[in-house]
């Protein structure tokens, strides 16, 4: 059966299915790129943490106290002064991070979480007196150019490695 155009309706439904197909290819690359995107974001946060904490150690000799501390929270952690990390650094000598980014969580599957109550979180905690710290950080996607994995990574004064910090 020919449509008014000359077209068959099985050659009209092969045209509908092709353009049906590209659009969920084009769905998926758009959601794959969200996903890096995100990713990106969390690694730039985590690397501007450790600058931070750096910047901080450098002043004091030690990383600020924290355990399981979720950074970026508003009750507990917004930002990074010289009294470490705090609610609110407008009366802190110094300041070294204005505003603590929190944990992008669209994506994640919800594996590292701290606080009270427990939530999805840029988990920091200082070691050793001070003298080291970590950062656990999920990611939706692993960089294996760069070590890291998709789930639970680590940030230490050393650098990011993939998995559970050990402590």
């Amino acid at each position: 059966m020919k449509t008014q155009k000359g077209f068959t309706l099985v050659e009209l439904l092969v045209v509908i299915a092709i353009i049906a197909l590209v659009g969920v290819m084009a769905a998926v690359a758009v959601n794959s790129a969200r996903s890096k995107q995100r990713d990106a974001t969390r690694l730039s946060n985590v690397r501007l943490l450790q600058s931070a904490l750096e910047d901080y150690f450098n002043e004091t000799n030690a990383y600020p106290v924290g355990e399981l501390l979720p950074l970026g929270d508003v009750s507990q952690s917004t930002c990074l002064g010289s009294d470490g990390f705090a609610v609110d650094c407008s009366v802190a000598e110094s300041v070294f991070l204005r505003v603590v980014p929190e944990t992008y969580e669209d994506g994640l599957d919800g594996i590292v979480t701290c606080g009270e109550p427990s939530r999805r979180a840029f988990c920091y905690t200082a070691l050793q007196e001070g003298e080291s710290y970590v950062i656990h950080f999920e990611l939706e996607n692993g960089l294996t150019p760069v070590g890291l994995q998709a789930g639970v990574n680590c940030a230490t004064p050393d650098g990011m490695e993939a998995g559970i910090c050990s402590e």
